[in-house]
């Protein structure tokens, strides 16, 4: 059976939108968008060039097109904030999911947890807020498409230099993560354009020979489920 293969984009950095989305759809590939909810325009409001979605009218416009372009968007808290996220999960898990359906119009069942590993403690909370699945870590974990699917789901952070040979696992699932878009100044652990384009162009060769599968995240988890129905 093909590898499947889910990537993901976290921060809502403005690069992501402006650089990795147009390769993404030249090559028909879905990807997750991981939005926070606040309304600031810097990341985490320290790094003046981290500049990300704000939720303006125009920003809520482009995501609704985003996902008619068959994309997906998740929810990555509402502050981000690693001094406020433990004294108040619940908010973090339901107000940024109330605040995202209610400015896309649609269902969020997506979430990620910031930091990678702060599911320790907000995982109850997203799981009762109502999401469906929710992406941690980043340990490069394959999933066997014939073993059940646990609700946090690990990842596999992508570097400049990774070999996308190494992300085709026959009958598993991958979900791979991306930051910065770009250089430095775009986001966290950056992946030049040029770099992300060659990415982008060579797993889209793996799929035209029938070696993968590329789904958004929700797709991904939903395979699991419903092989166990």
């Amino acid at each position: 059976m093909r590898s499947i293969i889910s990537l993901t984009f976290d921060d809502g950095f403005r690069c992501q939108f402006e650089r990795a989305r147009p390769i993404l759809n030249n090559h028909g590939i879905p990807a997750t968008f991981f939005l926070i909810a606040d309304q600031q325009p810097t990341h985490e409001n320290r790094r003046n060039e981290w500049w990300k979605i704000d939720w303006c009218n125009e920003d809520i416009a482009m995501l609704k097109k985003v996902v008619q372009e068959g994309h997906e968007i998740g929810s990555h808290s509402v502050t981000h904030d690693g001094t406020k996220m433990p004294r108040q999960p619940d908010f973090e898990a339901r107000e940024s999911k109330r605040l995202i359906e209610n400015w896309m119009g649609t269902e969020i069942s997506s979430f990620c947890y910031p930091f990678y590993r702060t599911h320790v403690y907000l995982s109850d909370a997203v799981r009762s807020a109502g999401y469906e699945q929710a992406r941690m870590g980043a340990q490069n974990s394959y999933y066997a498409l014939s073993a059940p699917l646990d609700f946090n789901v690990d990842c596999r952070q992508v570097s400049k230099n990774d070999n996308v040979k190494e992300w085709i696992r026959p009958d598993c699932w991958h979900v791979l993560t991306f930051h910065g878009i770009g250089d430095e100044h775009s986001g966290w652990e950056p992946v030049s354009v040029d770099r992300f384009a060659a990415m982008a162009a060579e797993l889209a060769e793996y799929r035209k020979s029938n070696a993968v599968e590329i789904v958004t995240f929700k797709e991904g988890a939903q395979r699991f489920r419903r092989g166990r129905e």
